[in-house]
């Protein structure tokens, strides 16, 4: 890994090199041009990652106060026995059942349902939270801050990942061609002589 890094540079070194060298093509150049270029943006992506996460903490944290000062939890009452989301055969352990029942709350003078997750284990007449809104209708509740951070961290790799990855591929889409590229020209060079002609690069 360390030499082929190397052998990279030094390819990169001499393509950009301003001595005259009759190996080095016009393609050569540019390829190399490009590639400088495609590793500049390389390196910006990494604070533009660090910035877009930095801005999506920021709005998530925004949001998850507005949803706080305009929705409260209550307390529901299970109405139903919890049913199984998923075949009994298709769980491996019993931490991961998952079940959902209708839930009842009151607001003022009226009273709400809706349906819910609960524990497997959970059993009619229990008391749930839920989270509603202003006029007693269930909402999510508020993104938690650990949420959020997560979040905002996972979208600042996934954009700084693409963006790495996206750069590797046109650098070494763009030398590849420039490789294909030159060696046509070498092989057209090389018939040449053999016809008796004179390099154009000597």
């Amino acid at each position: 890994m360390v030499a082929a890094l190397k052998a990279h540079a030094a390819w990169l070194v001499n393509a950009l090199g301003v001595n005259r060298n009759p190996l080095r093509r016009p393609i050569d150049r540019l390829a190399a041009g490009i590639t400088v270029l495609l590793l500049m943006v390389a390196l910006i992506a990494i604070p533009v990652a660090g910035m877009l996460g930095f801005s999506l903490h920021s709005d998530l944290t925004q949001r998850a106060a507005q949803s706080a000062a305009t929705t409260r939890p209550v307390d529901a009452v299970l109405t139903t026995a919890p049913e199984m989301d998923i075949p009994v055969s298709e769980v491996y352990s019993h931490d991961a059942l998952s079940s959902t029942a209708v839930a009842e709350w009151r607001t003022g003078l009226h009273t709400n349902s809706a349906t819910v997750q609960v524990p497997a284990n959970a059993s009619a007449g229990e008391t749930v939270t839920v989270w509603v809104d202003e006029a007693g209708n269930r909402v999510p509740a508020p993104a938690s801050s650990g949420s959020i951070v997560t979040s905002a961290i996972f979208a600042a790799i996934l954009t700084l990942v693409v963006a790495e990855l996206a750069c590797i591929a046109l650098i070494t889409g763009t030398q590849g061609l420039a490789r294909r590229l030159s060696m046509r020209t070498w092989d057209r060079e090389w018939l040449y002589l053999q016809h008796g002609g004179k390099s154009s690069q000597l």
